[in-house]
């Protein structure tokens, strides 16, 4: 009965929350989500757009700091990013957008603040 449990409880994460990733791990999407975890994952991420790179930074402040403290986490050329798709169709999750590589792979990732994936994607380029 528990494995009949959990696979229902699989199915709404799933529906609620889409895939997380699009693509192998030798994918830049996967890439990106070995290198998170290989370097403890953060609680807060922020992705940043340059001309030339695409930043991760992440919060690595202590528990006993007030204030966040962020320090470069992934990059990759810009090159390989083709944009942002925010809020895809069929997931019901907030502030849900997808970081898509020019090799066809993607991984999805959620602002904070749900009302700005939007804006985000239409100023990165969502192609």
């Amino acid at each position: 009965m528990e494995g009949a449990e959990l696979a229902v409880d699989n199915a709404l994460t799933q529906a609620a929350h889409g895939k997380g990733m699009h693509g192998g791990w030798e994918s830049q999407a996967g890439q990106f989500l070995v290198t998170h975890y290989s370097a403890a994952p953060a609680s807060t991420l922020v992705v940043a757009f340059t001309d030339r790179r695409v930043l991760v930074l992440a919060d690595r402040a202590k528990l006993w700091q007030t204030s966040q403290v962020f320090e470069p986490q992934w990059e990759a050329p810009r090159s390989t990013a083709l944009g942002v798709r925010a809020n895809p169709k069929g997931v019901l999750q907030r502030g849900r957008f997808e970081l898509v590589f020019a090799d066809g792979s993607w991984i999805a990732l959620v602002a904070s603040v749900p009302t700005h994936a939007e804006p985000f994607a239409a100023q990165v380029g969502g192609r």
